[in-house]
């Protein structure tokens, strides 16, 4: 297994990297992330290339067997560059430039920049695309970040028009499927076709813009194809040099790009977790469902190539992780399927925007608690490496997240309360609450391997969706649809069919009307979840088939069916009609589970307690996980070794504030 910290030599005299590697080796580490941001550096000027003291870096590090990922520095592009074509800089839906003196200044369509992209990164492949001691690529850093994700500038415009050509083929289509008859949008020729662009309807909530809901949605998805093809564009170019894997650090639950088409070219896929810095804290099912996700977009393990080290931020800094705590959130990404941990940082930086980033040592230099507490997980991790390396989390239950449907959602949220990634987090909750295990995958992925499908708000449909959840649920599987799913078609148009549209057979419900509740609103419902809370939104439904779970108890919708479930097929479908309060979803979610025979790892729930089920070569295991700061005692249900420790476990297990236990 890989353990290891982002390292930057260049920031540090040479006389300092020997000691820096000692100590690594000391904190059993071996690899690190190197250049991802050294490309002034690396090309000081047009066509010098200085390429020793990245050499000399490696070679100092291989002497204490520590092996290499080599990062791409495209997300920085040197001043001299950018003077000579500031054409390649970024420009807002303004009109603004978005200049010089941060990072990731540069637009994804640029032609230019494709030329100077390919030739830094060719250099580099060709440097060390044999080097033994490189043992990876990372390819730029983190796609998207500081609002990166759209670019509205001449290249973007021209590169978009021709998108749209090759998708529809003619105006007529286009015309037909952004329905530009409203407003009198008709587009006659292909260069009239704007991007969405800052209009008089956008006011001070930008959600409410105006623009047409075919545009934006194709701009969207535009933006992110762009971005997938300049990662390729780089992809090849390096492996034409070299044969290491390829990665990309992804950003969690980050959402201006379609990660399920991001990891297509990718040899594995990586990301960055820092779970309490200046942004705020995420809690650890936010977290756990993002690792999920990652392991999710390849239905493989992944790497964390940024683990958080300490207390970080830009301008301010988050909470010091407490003691224990970067040991657990090692553990947690562990159990979820990471098979390589860095951290971020090996040691904070005396100048930049990052002053305040602390790593795993403080400006000094001098090792303190949280080496030793990176040193201590090493050292363990290093112990259990062939437990872990090649292990699978035991799931038979998947939630589907769509972007396409994130998106549309995005643009217009149907009520002031609505957020899709917050619903798909609501359904995570439950699942883990229950501690049942999840793969988080995207509608094109094998359903037929799980017991649940859960499908949240999937709004958009076309044929293919349409049939795959018909056949799934035919063979026997049991899927969960909601409020707001099956209305739209793929071009973000409305459809005509009674609601919920594309999924009123399956679910044998139709919605004679609804009640989109402004943000803190309520409404009571009872039944097998006992008594509950909607929010959000209130379908009234009709039953044609299907039974009723749960009904509403106030509003004029009172005893209107809330839930339902139907037999189609083989297999069932649930349908969720509003939004639920989290003690209602996790209720409903247990029943759910139970009915279609998924069996919950273990039997209890203990606020703050996670629990994954993992597998290896026909034989399971436990990674039980305390997030709280207190010490907690777990009912495991049987007889164990806690390979940690190698102590037994008779039933019950006692977890330390920020405890991990690994049983077999």
């Amino acid at each position: 297994m890989y353990f290891g910290a982002a390292y930057y030599p260049e920031h540090w005299p040479r006389e300092r990297w020997a000691e820096d590697a000692r100590l690594m080796k000391e904190a059993n580490i071996n690899v690190v992330r190197l250049a991802e941001f050294a490309w002034a550096k690396l090309e000081p000027s047009e066509g010098n290339y200085d390429f020793s003291w990245l050499d000399e870096a490696i070679d100092v590090l291989s002497q204490q067997g520590i092996k290499v990922i080599m990062g791409t520095p495209t997300a920085t592009p040197p001043k001299w560059l950018m003077d000579k074509h500031p054409e390649i800089y970024m420009k807002d839906k303004y009109g603004h430039i978005r200049g010089f003196g941060s990072r990731r200044h540069y637009c994804y369509n640029s032609p230019i920049y494709h030329e100077y992209t390919k030739r830094i990164v060719s250099k580099m492949a060709q440097r060390y695309g044999k080097n033994p001691n490189v043992i990876a690529w990372q390819i730029d850093n983190e796609f998207g970040c500081q609002d990166t994700g759209q670019c509205y500038c001449e290249n973007c415009l021209l590169t978009f028009r021709k998108w749209l050509k090759s998708k529809y083929g003619s105006l007529d289509n286009l015309n037909r499927a952004w329905g530009t008859v409203f407003w009198s949008q008709i587009y006659n020729d292909w260069d009239e076709i704007i991007l969405p662009y800052y209009t008089v309807c956008e006011g001070s909530d930008n959600r409410f813009h105006g623009h047409n809901p075919g545009l934006l949605l194709d701009f969207y998805r535009f933006s992110s194809d762009s971005i997938v093809r300049y990662q390729k564009l780089q992809i090849d170019v390096i492996r034409e040099f070299a044969s290491q894997p390829i990665t990309h650090n992804f950003m969690g639950h980050f959402s201006e790009i379609d990660y399920f088409d991001l990891g297509k070219d990718l040899d594995f896929i990586s990301w960055d977790n820092y779970p309490k810095n200046q942004w705020g804290i995420g809690d650890y099912p936010s977290i756990a469902m993002a690792h999920d996700l990652m392991r999710g977009i390849k239905n493989k393990n992944f790497w964390v190539m940024e683990e958080q080290s300490g207390p970080c931020g830009w301008s301010i800094m988050g909470n010091t992780p407490e003691p224990g705590q970067i040991r657990l959130w090692t553990y947690q990404a562990v159990a979820h399927g990471a098979e390589a941990i860095v951290y971020f940082r090996w040691r904070a930086c005396l100048f930049g925007a990052e002053e305040y980033w602390y790593g795993i040592l403080d400006h000094d230099g001098i090792p303190r608690r949280r080496y030793r507490e990176v040193q201590q997980t090493g050292k363990e991790l290093q112990a259990i490496s062939d437990l872990l390396v090649g292990s699978n989390v035991v799931s038979q239950v998947a939630l589907i997240k769509s972007y396409d449907n994130l998106w549309s959602h995005r643009f217009q949220p149907h009520s002031g309360g609505f957020d899709y990634n917050n619903l798909l987090m609501s359904y995570y909750k439950g699942l883990i609450d229950n501690n049942i295990n999840v793969d988080v995958i995207s509608i094109d992925q094998d359903l037929s391997k799980y017991k649940v499908v859960f499908m949240p708000a999937f709004n958009l449909v076309k044929d293919d969706v349409i049939q795959k959840t018909e056949e799934y649920v035919k063979n026997g599987g049991t899927l969960v649809v909601t409020f707001r799913s099956g209305t739209r078609n793929w071009d973000n148009s409305m459809r005509t069919d009674t609601l919920p549209g594309a999924f009123r057979e399956l679910a044998g419900v139709e919605v004679e009307e609804f009640d989109p509740l402004i943000q803190g609103q309520e409404v009571k419902i009872t039944g097998v979840i006992g008594e509950g809370k909607a929010i959000i939104w209130c379908d009234v439904l009709k039953c044609n088939g299907a039974e009723v779970l749960a009904t509403y108890a106030e509003r004029f919708y009172h005893g209107n069916p809330a839930v339902t479930v139907n037999k189609f097929g083989k297999g069932k479908v649930y349908y969720v009609g509003c939004g639920l309060d989290q003690d209602s979803m996790d209720r409903l979610v247990a029943v759910i589970t139970e009915e279609a025979g998924v069996q919950p790892v273990l039997p209890w729930k203990i606020h703050g307690v996670e629990v994954v089920k993992k597998e290896k070569g026909g034989r399971e295991y436990l990674i039980i996980l305390n997030h709280n700061a207190n010490s907690v005692v777990v009912d495991v249900g049987g007889s164990y070794i806690e390979i940690l420790t190698g102590n037994k476990v008779n039933n019950v297990l006692k977890l330390e504030p920020y405890g991990v236990a690994v049983l077999i």
